[in-house]
């Protein structure tokens, strides 16, 4: 008998326990959601967010904030969504950064602990030179630096840390050269400099590289891409110019605080997916030079874990030292 009420009492609790879980479910989101993003008001990462926000507070149903919270290569606003509440009300938008960071700059969180919601999409880097390099290609430019002693010829990038920076380097490593950096603030502000040749070459991302083409102030050397891109279809890409190894590209994806529960994650990521699905966000994405992904939060977490490794490789290879560190 007594046996008997412990079942009941038991079944009795699991159906209450699998009610609570299917109302929450069903409830989430009940207010405004805040998505924090951790660069500056128009840049790529913003431009991006917003692109397909309209969408995503259509889709769930509440208004979603885009709250830019920018600094120290996305620390302070990946610092901010990591320790904000685990209840689905803030996501972090956040770049290739996030997976960088940990070996680039003290950070009061641990990357690996974000839970991962979707890979959103990536934007490929091309290598810049100007006139004044005669190479038509990468494996012509690779050719001249190797004639010199290194750190003879140099690049700019938008700063420690940054793609393009890691990008270089990266490059440094497959091909065994050795190029000297040069950081500026910005990705203007490093065209500039290889514009006016005090640097010689820089890897941009192709909304800032392909005017810079057209215009004839810089021309390509080769695309960090797995195949040739429909608006650059004359540059080749870095398996082709022979260095298969250099893949590096800005990525953006959604996250969530550490120990935030399943249902919610599964809801966002249907949300971004069902974004990323439409036409006419693809459509504006890809007019920006942002290539959509999307896909599950394990395969997302796969490709972020992948993402670390290599990141930790270049910083550790390359000797890259930050001085916020």
């Amino acid at each position: 008998m007594m046996k008997k009420i412990l079942n009941t009492l038991l079944a009795s609790s699991l159906l209450l326990i699998s009610q609570s879980v299917f109302a929450q479910d069903a409830n989430y989101p009940s207010r405004p959601i805040t998505w924090i993003t951790p660069m500056g008001a128009g840049g790529t990462s913003d431009v991006f967010a917003r692109t397909i926000q309209p969408f995503i507070t259509n889709y769930l149903g509440q208004p979603m904030i885009v709250e830019n919270k920018s600094g120290a290569n996305g620390v302070l606003g990946e610092e901010a969504g990591f320790n904000a509440k685990p209840d689905g009300y803030t996501l972090i938008f956040s770049s290739a950064s996030v997976a960088a960071n940990p070996f680039l700059r003290k950070t009061n969180y641990d990357s690996r602990k974000f839970v991962p919601v979707i890979y959103l999409g990536n934007v490929y880097l091309i290598l810049l030179a100007n006139d004044a390099v005669k190479a038509k290609n990468l494996k012509e430019y690779v050719e001249m630096v190797r004639t010199k002693p290194p750190e003879t010829y140099n690049y700019s990038s938008w700063g420690v840390g940054g793609m393009g920076h890691l990008a270089s380097e990266l490059l440094n490593l497959e091909a065994k050269i050795k190029l000297a950096h040069v950081p500026y603030k910005s990705s203007p502000e490093a065209v500039t400099a290889a514009i006016s040749g005090q640097t010689q070459v820089t890897f941009q991302t192709t909304s800032l590289a392909i005017p810079q083409m057209k215009s004839g102030r810089l021309h390509a050397l080769a695309v960090a891409a797995p195949n040739r891109l429909p608006d650059a279809p004359d540059v080749p890409t870095m398996t082709e110019m022979g260095f298969p190894g250099v893949k590096i590209d800005t990525w953006f994806g959604v996250f969530l605080p550490p120990n935030t529960p399943r249902y919610i994650v599964e809801r966002l990521n249907k949300a971004f997916q069902a974004a990323l699905n439409d036409p006419e966000i693809r459509s504006k994405l890809e007019a920006k030079g942002i290539f959509p992904k999307g896909g599950t939060p394990e395969e997302f977490q796969a490709y972020f874990q992948g993402e670390m490794k290599k990141f930790d490789r270049i910083v550790t290879e390359a000797k890259i030292e930050s001085d916020t560190k």
